[in-house]
């Protein structure tokens, strides 16, 4: 059921970047989280910061005390900048790989070029960043199908357990990839305090790129026990772990930053200088998903909560 489940989103919804893309995608949520006996199921229009609308995908009830996330949408295509990432890392290669853009127009000014062919240069460079954000990636296997496939392998183990299922919610976030990043998941956060102020913050557990890599990196943005419990749980079983806490590499840029008690789980590998990497994310070759290393995780994650 799980692989049937990823072929249709590798296949059929591949890019979901505009509406026109998201609505088939999460009508086609619907009917397989219907599927699997839940009845609870919305799609919530929310205003985000950007005076837009998310259309964030909620199974369950939205004060649950343990929520399992993932985004859905559709990255740019912009891996270039991340190209050297397999030999730095993905911090300092994102870094190393934008310093020729950057200077690139100061370069441009300096030289003794008619101004206007500088302006025109210029005007090359403004289309191109622009264009960088707004193309859509045409493979997203690893970012983040294997997200929405780890919340609905959640999902599948839970279907059986109704004491433990009736505590959670599933939530697929949209906007996560549009600056400044996390629209969807602040969007239903800020929402959440204000139609359910008196439950307690939930613990959320994002499934962000968990398709390809060897690390389990367990990030969160604020140092919560749930953190600390979940990485060593991970550790007993045997899987090689990285915790990452705010302010250090990809801490705050996934969905889990957008709560006090928020948790993501994100595999990487290594680079060949040391520091930890995504392979091949944003970029047409992101065509790799281990599904038995997803119902691994989600196996585990499972475990961790009905102990």
């Amino acid at each position: 059921m799980l692989s049937n489940f990823a072929q249709t989103l590798f296949t059929k919804h591949k890019t979901r970047m505009w509406l026109k893309e998201k609505a088939p995608f999460l009508a086609y949520c619907q009917e397989e989280f219907k599927a699997l006996g839940y009845d609870e199921i919305q799609v919530m229009p929310q205003k985000n910061c950007l005076d837009k609308t998310s259309h964030n995908f909620v199974v369950g009830r939205p004060d649950a005390e343990i929520i399992f996330t993932a985004h859905y949408d559709t990255p740019a295509r912009n891996g270039m900048l991340l190209l050297l990432a397999p030999i730095f890392g993905l911090l300092l290669g994102g870094i190393i790989a934008q310093i020729p853009l950057i200077i690139l127009p100061f370069l441009i000014i300096s030289l003794p070029i008619p101004l206007m062919y500088i302006n025109l240069a210029n005007l090359l460079l403004i289309l191109f960043f622009v264009a960088i954000f707004v193309v859509k990636n045409p493979h997203n296997h690893n970012d983040n199908t294997s997200g929405v496939i780890g919340v609905y392998k959640m999902a599948q183990i839970l279907a059986d357990k109704p004491e433990l299922r009736d505590r959670c919610a599933f939530i697929l976030f949209d906007h996560e990839e549009v600056l400044p990043g996390l629209v969807g998941s602040r969007a239903f956060a800020a929402w959440r305090k204000i139609a359910h102020h008196n439950s307690p913050d939930p613990l959320v557990i994002n499934f962000d790129c968990i398709g390809v890599g060897d690390v389990l990196t367990i990030m969160t943005k604020k140092k919560h026990d749930h953190w600390t419990a979940l990485a060593q749980f991970m550790e007993n079983r045997g899987m090689k772990i990285k915790k990452m806490k705010s302010g250090i590499g990809l801490s705050g840029t996934s969905d889990h930053a957008s709560f006090s008690r928020g948790v993501s789980f994100l595999y990487q590998k290594r680079s060949l200088l040391g520091p930890l990497y995504m392979p091949k994310i944003h970029t047409g070759r992101d065509k790799i998903c281990d599904l038995e290393q997803i119902e691994e995780l989600a196996t585990a994650v499972y475990e961790y909560i009905d102990k």
